[in-house]
């Protein structure tokens, strides 16, 4: 470790890497944050101090983003703030969750296990979201293909053949008609049509972390066939994962409701876990709330209920929580690869559909060529 670095940073150069200008795609990751929990997990495990901790990740860290919030966090700690209060000052980077499990087992001498349980849930997490891209990833690239070789054939194989077509002098098919008009209509538009994509990929980036669009997005993800079923158990399975993580720091029942909704990145069921934790701060069951909230199981499978509902008759909330998270986990798993045998077909179907028009158009406009001649 450069002890060096350590003794040359001090506040004027924390200033420096705090003035760091971080671009529109740079952004803290998932697996960002669970490398910095686990960082200090270790570092605290061999009694490292919290200035310490911060300047050996400082040290080691690429992301230009999380070096500026770890610098902000280092200018807080000096000035004898705890872990959680330099934590709470950045929330665009610690959610309240986070903050709640650090300030829980500060209280109690053991915020090494805050960290190590937060980097589990996190890297957990990331696994999970990884196995998901890397299961659509064939589909992907099948439709990239598709529309790389659509794009050919309109730029450059019908060009090819419309001098033929217009030297002939007959009227041509209404199929050939709408594969020329198309053809010229990419080529003349060319240049328009990428800038248009270009914008509304960085307007989806863009505007799709606002509240209003989040919850046009969320509801789209929620109804579209195929990908509900997906995107609903990955929620599932992050919300046991979270009530499990908050309950095992010994956070109030109601207030583990709460950071769960603040911290569930849904808009449809922040709304639900809300209503649920207002309905158990009345004094009514987990289980009962939920009833009440979505009595036709829409978001909360009936599976999930039960097993909530043995939680509260048992008392063993981290078995609990363990068993959901891995149930859904390979729920996730399951209709992801159902997702997959959907999309196969219907990449090849869509592909299918257009060598059909394409060849119809041309065939149908040679034969009746060779009808006129």
């Amino acid at each position: 470790m450069n002890v060096l670095f350590w003794k040359q940073l001090n506040m004027e150069n924390l200033q420096e890497y705090r003035d760091i200008q971080v671009n529109f795609w740079n952004s803290i990751k998932i697996r960002d944050k669970a490398l910095f929990y686990e960082h200090l997990s270790n570092l605290v495990d061999w009694w490292v101090t919290v200035i310490n901790w911060l300047k050996a990740f400082l040290e080691k860290t690429n992301n230009p983003k999380m070096a500026r919030e770890v610098a902000s966090l280092l200018i807080f700690a000096d000035s004898w703030d705890s872990f959680s209060i330099a934590m709470k000052k950045l929330p665009e980077t610690f959610d309240k969750k986070e903050v709640a499990i650090i300030e829980a087992w500060e209280s109690s001498w053991k915020i090494q296990k805050s960290f190590e349980n937060l980097a589990i849930q996190l890297r957990e997490q990331e696994s999970l979201r990884q196995k998901a891209k890397s299961a659509l990833t064939y589909p992907i690239i099948i439709m990239v293909f598709l529309m790389i070789a659509v794009l050919t054939i309109m730029t450059y194989v019908i060009p090819k053949l419309i001098p033929l077509f217009s030297t002939v002098g007959t009227e041509l098919p209404t199929s050939t008609k709408a594969l020329i008009n198309t053809s010229s209509f990419v080529i003349n538009n060319f240049i328009l049509l990428v800038f248009i994509a270009i914008f509304l990929i960085i307007w989806i980036k863009a505007y799709s972390k606002t509240d209003s669009w989040k919850r046009v997005f969320d509801e789209l993800f929620l109804k579209t066939p195929l990908v509900w079923a997906v995107y609903k158990n990955y929620i599932i399975a992050q919300i046991s994962s979270n009530l499990g993580l908050l309950i095992g720091a010994w956070i109030p029942i109601i207030k583990t409701l709460r950071l769960t909704w603040e911290s569930s990145n849904n808009v449809i069921y922040n709304e639900a876990i809300n209503i649920i934790a207002e309905k158990v701060s009345s004094g009514k069951k987990i289980t009962q709330s939920i009833e009440e909230t979505d009595p036709e199981h829409r978001y909360f499978p009936n599976d999930f209920i039960q097993i909530i509902w043995a939680w509260e008759r048992t008392s063993t909330i981290n078995k609990v929580c363990d068993k959901i998270h891995t149930q859904y986990t390979r729920e996730v798993e399951n209709s992801v690869s159902i997702l997959i045998k959907w999309i196969e077909p219907l990449a090849i179907l869509i592909a299918w559909l257009f060598v059909l028009w394409f060849a119809f158009a041309i065939f149908s406009a040679v034969i009746k060529i060779t009808e006129t001649v």
